[in-house]
């Protein structure tokens, strides 16, 4: 359900200055990819890097300098917020029953403040025709997806006469093809998963993402036992996180941050590019309403904060 969300019009990633790849055809079974034959990938620097941008195109860029999307944008969305508030908590020093002094509130007053806040436009673009292929894995990702991130202070739904000067490069996002559960299920135990191979290539360049480690596994059968009564454990596929926000966050502390997930059950895959301004923007938007039971949670928030999606009225 995310990824389809996701789909209508979010966020792709591809490495960044990859050649142009053509859109690769629907979907086809996957061959078995022993880990002899797989690609070899450069050991992953020992701190993450994150990417400057992409295809060429630095964070923080204005829409008018790209000259290869579309006119018009595929999706644009926008979401107002009072922010997140960050300084002091409250802390009365009274006695008695007023034990919240006026010099206690003037000091929140004046300590507190609101970061994130006023209105937040995305804008996203994508050319249907084109994809990019990671270099060393040869991994085809389609579609890219451009985002673009725009903020001002202030409560009127009025796009200020300047939103070409606020609308800036903000993310990319890329999906990508893989091994559904079912067909793992049928190719060796050692295959090499599409999965496996996206994820080689992110460390390769930017290094391991928050609470990676490969544990070994040792398995014991018995000579004596068919090798089809062997119980094969169930292939774990992951999501992973690089630079991500603290939990609820109001942005990463990274130039970029990146997020790697995958659908198992229908074997498609995202990679997301985000920087502080997208995180905002998924803020403001998970932010909207008071009831939030009432409404489906934002794909691109649950996204990033590693959340659960379900739409409205699912079980």
């Amino acid at each position: 359900m995310l990824f389809a969300a996701l789909a209508l019009g979010a966020t792709v990633h591809a490495p960044a200055q990859a050649p142009p790849a053509p859109a690769p055809p629907p979907s086809a079974q996957f061959p078995y990819l022993a880990p002899e034959a797989a690609p070899h990938f450069s050991a992953p620097p020992r701190h993450y890097a994150p990417p400057e941008g992409f295809s060429g195109y630095g964070w923080g860029m204005l829409r008018s300098a790209f000259r290869n999307l579309p006119a018009d944008a595929a999706a644009v969305r926008a979401a107002w917020t009072q922010g997140k508030r960050t300084g002091d908590e409250l802390f009365c020093t009274g006695r008695g029953l007023e034990k919240c002094t006026e010099e206690d509130l003037a000091r929140v007053a004046m300590n507190n403040h609101y970061e994130g806040d006023g209105f937040h436009v995305l804008s996203e673009y994508y050319n249907e025709s084109q994809g990019f292929r990671f270099p060393t894995s040869g991994v085809v990702m389609h579609p890219v997806v451009y985002q673009f991130c725009a903020n001002w202070h202030g409560m009127r739904k009025r796009v200020p006469a300047r939103f070409e000067d606020l609308n800036r490069f903000c993310g990319v996002r890329m999906l990508f093809e893989s091994e559904t559960r079912a067909q793992v299920r049928e190719l060796p135990a050692d295959h090499v998963t599409r999965y496996d191979l996206v994820l080689s290539e992110l460390m390769a360049r930017y290094g391991k993402p928050e609470k990676f480690s490969r544990r070994g596994r040792v398995t014991v059968e018995s000579a004596d036992d068919p090798v089809d009564a062997v119980r094969r454990e169930e292939r774990k596929f992951s999501s992973w996180r690089w630079c991500p926000a603290p939990r609820d966050g109001l942005e990463t502390r990274c130039d970029a941050s990146i997020v790697m997930s995958i659908d198992p059950e229908a074997g498609l895959g995202v990679v997301l590019f985000s920087t502080p301004a997208l995180w905002q923007y998924a803020h403001a938007r998970e932010s909207i309403g008071e009831d939030v039971e009432e409404r489906p949670p934002d794909p691109l928030y649950a996204l990033l904060h590693d959340r659960p999606y379900k739409a409205k009225n699912s079980r």
